[in-house]
């Protein structure tokens, strides 16, 4: 194909970025690659999941959470995963929080606040976990805390998982929907009735503030219409390589076109659509030769770096959140599996 480009006569960097083009869309024809590189992703994942709590033991959305987001959609689509580092994943996770039900309660005692708590029922409802003690009071916690307008606010500034107001709000009234006990149901209820009142006029400001948008409006029963204006939002910041970046500035990420991908198609948009077809031959042709995607990190640390191991040194704690969502975006490209509430 590159030779009879080379016959238009274009000037070198015309005809780089159209044999970039065809590779990409040749890659993405070909039966299998989405899967084929949603279970090298995958195993870069599982292997960075596995290895953290030998070195710390608090919960954390980039190696709890995100990588069981991961793990749960590609078995959804017919990949397979290791199921005994899932469950232990959610082990991991339930335990991080067990042991302070009682400051919970009180709306005390959790660093990242409702975030790091949001993220933990998440984690949990992908493992399907049971509603119990240690969830009540984690619901405990978020009802406590919740802004009069509706609101659940960020506590730190660590771009791009924990810097918007607008994830912190759909995974905390994501959370109360699965976890609020009976007793807690009519206050969980108002609660999320407020949160998606603020969503529907939360200030946009970032990529991540959009994807949390649609997807909160799709999770948290907006109306058809309020999802098709969230969503031509989302479609009208797609970059023309095919992905979407974390901020205007920025050049196209993993980590940004995989939420992208993700939200869009749980909120209804076809796998064949154009603009999800461009999202995957865009990460199909970003993918490192180890199976990840590098994302370089533009979060200001507020602990020691510790390395767990993981592929991209100082860059890792990013780059396997991005991995995670890019396994979870080609999973979802392969079929139209049901979508399951643990999603």
């Amino acid at each position: 194909m590159l030779k009879y480009i080379r016959m238009l006569g274009l000037p070198a960097a015309a005809l780089w970025a159209m044999a970039v083009a065809v590779a990409a869309g040749e890659r993405a024809a070909e039966p299998g690659a989405a899967t084929r590189a949603a279970a090298r992703g995958l195993s870069v994942v599982e292997r960075a999941a596995a290895s953290y709590p030998t070195h710390r033991s608090c919960f954390s959305c980039h190696h709890q959470t995100l990588p069981m987001l991961a793990m749960v959609t590609a078995r959804r689509h017919g990949i397979p995963v290791d199921e005994e580092l899932l469950r232990a994943q959610a082990r991991f996770t339930h335990e991080s929080f067990r042991s302070r039900t009682d400051a919970m309660r009180e709306g005390k005692g959790i660093g990242g606040t409702s975030m790091t708590v949001g993220y933990g029922l998440w984690a949990l409802r992908l493992a399907a976990w049971e509603p119990d003690a240690t969830t009540e009071a984690m619901v405990s916690f978020l009802l406590k805390i919740q802004d009069e307008n509706g609101r659940w606010a960020r506590y730190t500034s660590r771009p791009p998982l924990e810097d918007s107001d607008v994830t912190c709000t759909v995974l905390a009234a994501y959370g109360l929907q699965k976890y609020a006990a009976d007793a807690q149901r009519d206050q969980a209820e108002a609660a999320i009735g407020r949160a998606r009142a603020w969503l529907a006029h939360a200030p946009i400001t970032s990529h991540e503030d959009r994807v949390a948008r649609l997807g909160g409006l799709g999770l948290l029963g907006a109306t058809p219409d309020e999802i098709v204006v969230a969503r031509q939002s989302m479609l009208e910041t797609q970059r023309e390589d095919g992905g979407w970046s974390q901020l205007p500035t920025m050049e196209s990420d993993a980590y940004a076109t995989g939420q992208a991908l993700v939200v869009l198609r749980q909120t209804g948009l076809s796998p064949d659509d154009a603009a999800c077809r461009r999202g995957v031959e865009f990460l199909l042709r970003t993918q490192c030769d180890d199976g990840s995607w590098w994302v370089r990190t533009r979060s200001k640390p507020i602990q020691v770096f510790f390395d767990n191991g993981d592929p991209h040194g100082n860059d890792q704690f990013i780059s396997i959140p991005a991995t995670s969502w890019a396994v979870a975006a080609l999973a979802g490209s392969v079929n139209d599996a049901k979508t399951e509430d643990a999603e």
